[in-house]
Order: structure tokens, then sequence, then C-alpha cells
């Protein structure tokens, strides 16, 4: 059913400004060191590509495959997992999620072979299933919709950051090879692990559920917020009533489908730019590692600027065609040249403009679904959209095993960067036009 926005009050910029202030002070630094600390941990395959496939016998594609069964586990258990949250409360659910794919992190450390390093994929995608989407719908909860942006621009900065950082870290633990008799990438599991374990702990004893039971909140605040915030005040429950309203609901498909298309290439060049940096450059897995820092830093900083210009003018339509543009003249530019600092300074526009889209993406599901089924709608959409991340590094395996090289695989992924740029130009040009969808009753 679609009905009209309600009218909404003035704000007033003093009090907004000092709410603001609090709530960024108090809930961001906890949400992005988690957001950081979980792709590091979904993504440090990519830097043990060498190492891991030389003890455990694998293939690109088999490599390709066991990164991309994280998704399993992840699509399976998302939409259940942002119910859990919605039920149990955010402090209590994200600081469970934590734990459990800390847990198991470390346990990867234990390894023998294919079989269980794909068991243990699956698995981790199942612990961390629902984490981005709950922290996603979390800050409907917080911020007025006219901020969103901004509040996801400063969380999604610290996926690139975490990229880059982690490709560095990962790096030099392989370096601790030998160390206790144990092998530099299961160190790597060990120490990596533990922090999201911590991590959880601080989450349970420091995050509020919602505003109105933020102790740092005054009574004013909270009843500002409560105006202002039509999450928070539509969000009361969720449950399975509201999936077949979902599952019929054609934007939801539609975004879907534009995610997918988005990530691919994120998820491909997550997991195998090392390879492609040792493979153009003709250095070692650690310098691999460390140079693929690179390109995610460029992403950083895309990320700080476009979420800084999108909220200033409100614009989305523009950015988000031109930065998905870039990064499939990139990702194409990589493939295609001789020149490996060509290559990489096309990598580098690859990996920025896909990752500066994703926030302006989700300010699309977040302004368009209202009501108690928006976060499944959220999760549906998240889970649907990150089945690229199966698809897409097994792709490019497989690519690679059958050419002996890159370029046929970064061709595929710049095909799909380019649909969904005029894709994402047209439905952001739709969402602006029409009402808002309410997924309760």
């Amino acid at each position: 059913m679609q009905i009209s926005e309600n009218q909404q009050f003035l704000p007033d910029s003093g009090i907004e400004r000092r709410i603001l202030v609090k709530i960024s002070a108090r809930l961001m630094p906890i949400l992005m060191l988690g957001i950081f600390i979980s792709y590091i941990d979904r993504a440090n395959l990519g830097v043990l590509f060498g190492p891991l496939s030389k003890d455990l016998g694998l293939t690109a594609s088999s490599f390709g495959l066991a990164a991309g069964l994280f998704y399993i586990g992840y699509l399976l258990f998302e939409i259940p997992s942002n119910m859990g949250m919605v039920k149990f409360g955010a402090r209590l659910w994200l600081a469970r999620i934590m734990i459990t794919w800390g847990a198991v992190t470390v346990a990867l450390a234990a390894t023998q072979g294919t079989t269980s390093l794909y068991v243990l994929r699956i698995l981790l995608g199942v612990a961390e299933a629902g984490y981005y989407p709950g922290v996603v719908f979390f800050l409907t909860l917080w911020f007025p919709p006219r901020m969103l942006t901004r509040a996801y621009s400063t969380l999604t900065i610290c996926i690139p950051l975490s990229l880059a950082v982690g490709s560095i870290l990962t790096s030099l633990m392989l370096r601790m090879h030998g160390i206790a008799g144990l092998a530099g990438w299961r160190w790597v599991f060990i120490l990596q692990g533990a922090p999201a374990i911590l991590l959880g702990i601080c989450t349970f004893l420091a995050l509020p559920d919602r505003p109105d039971k933020a102790k740092w909140l005054s009574a004013e605040e909270k009843n500002y917020l409560a105006k202002e915030l039509p999450a928070a005040r539509e969000a009361e429950s969720v449950d399975l009533r509201h999936l077949p309203s979902i599952l019929r609901s054609k934007s939801v498909w539609v975004l879907s489908f534009l995610y997918f298309a988005t990530l691919i290439g994120v998820w491909a060049v997550t997991f195998f730019l090392p390879k492609i940096v040792q493979e153009r450059l003709h250095v070692g897995s650690v310098d691999a590692g460390l140079i693929s820092s690179i390109p995610w830093i460029c992403a950083a900083i895309a990320t700080f600027i476009v979420g800084r210009t999108s909220a200033s003018s409100g614009e989305r339509r523009w950015h988000l065609l031109v930065l998905l543009g870039l990064a499939a003249i990139g990702l194409y530019l990589s493939a295609a040249v001789d020149s490996p600092y060509i290559a990489l300074i096309g990598l580098c526009f690859g990996a920025a403009g896909m990752q500066a889209a994703v926030p302006l993406f989700w300010t699309i599901p977040t302004s368009m679904f209202r009501g108690a089924g928006a976060a499944i709608a959220i999760a549906m959409i998240n889970s649907l959209g990150n089945v690229s991340g199966l698809a897409g590094p097994w792709l490019f395996g497989v690519f690679r095993d059958l050419t002996g090289s890159s370029s046929v695989g970064l061709y595929v992924i710049s095909s799909f960067t380019l649909v969904s740029a005029a894709l994402a130009f047209v439905m952001s040009t739709t969402v602006d036009a029409v009402p808002k969808i309410r997924t309760a009753d």
C-alpha cells in the first residue's frame, strides 16, 4: 500500500545539532569498528590466496568458491537475523553476531583441507548474517532521514579502510610463519577473529537499543527524535506476516538486482586483487597484499568526498551514474592495457567508484520503505544482492583457470558495473518521484 509522507515540522537546528553530536560520539565509533572488523574477517582470504592455496591444494576456481560460500550462509540467515534484532534488541543481537563470527574466524585457523574450509566459510556467513543490514536499519532509528546519507557514508568509509588496513595487517601477519609451529595464515585467523569477540562484549555493555533507552539523551532530546524519526515510530514489531507483501514488491527485486550488479565487482576485486597485483606487477604475496591497499585507500577518500557532496546538495542520481560509470571504465582499463601502472590506476577507479556508490544506494530502499517490515525489506535486498559475493569470486576464478589471466573476469564485472550505473540512475529518479511504500499492516 502506498501512502503519502506525513508533513514534517521544521527542524530545530540547535537541538538537532546537539543530538547528532551525542549520537555520533556514542554510537558511531562502535558501529564503525564493527563494520571495520567484519570486512577484515570476511575478506582476509584474498591476501591469503598464495599460502592457503599451496597448503590446501586449491585452484583459482576452488579458492573463489571458498571465498563466495560465505554468502550462502549469509543469504539463508539474513532475514531471520534482522527479525531477531528487532525482537531482541540491537544491543543483544549485534553483540551475538560479533561474538559468533569472531569464534568462527578463530576456528578457521584449524582448517585442514578444502572441505573444512568450505564448511567454515559457510558458517562464517551464518554467524555474520544480519550485521550490516542490521546496522543500516539501526541507524534509521536514530538519525532523521535527511541525515542518513551522511551517516551511511561515514559508516561505509570503514569498508575500504578495512580492506586497505586489512591487506597491510594480513600481509604483516603472514611473516609470523613458523612461530609456535603454526603457518602464517593460521596466525591471521586467530589474531583477526579475537577482536570481534571483544567488541561484541563491549557492544552488549555500551549500545542502547533505541533513543528512548539512551541515558545520555535528555527528555527534550528524546521527544524531538520521537517526532523526527518515522522509522522509530513505525518499526515497533516485525514478523513473517510482512514477508509475503515484501516478496510481491517489484521494487525489492529490482533493488536486489541493482545491489547484486553493483557488488559483483566489489567482491571479485576484493578477493582477487592481491592475485591481480601479483600477476601484473610480478611481486610476492606479501608485497602484493601491501600494494593492494592502494585502491582501497582511494575508495575511502572517494567515499568521504561523495558523502559530503551528496549530503550538501541532496543529489544522488548523477552521483551514482558518474561513480558507477567511472568504475566500469576503470575495471575495463585495468584489463585492456599492457602497462601494470595504468592497470593499477584503473583498479583504483574501479574500487573507488563501486565503494562510494554503496552508501548512496542505501538511501534508495531506506527512503522507499517504511513500517514494521522495513527491516525485512532491507535484509532481503542486502542478502540477495550479496549473492554476488558467491558469484563474483567464483566466476572470476573459473575464467582465470580457463584463460590463465584475470582480463576476462575484469571485462565481465566491468559489464555488470555499467548495467548497475544505468539502473541506479533510473531507480533513484523513480524514488524521488513516487510516494514511499509502507510495509506494515
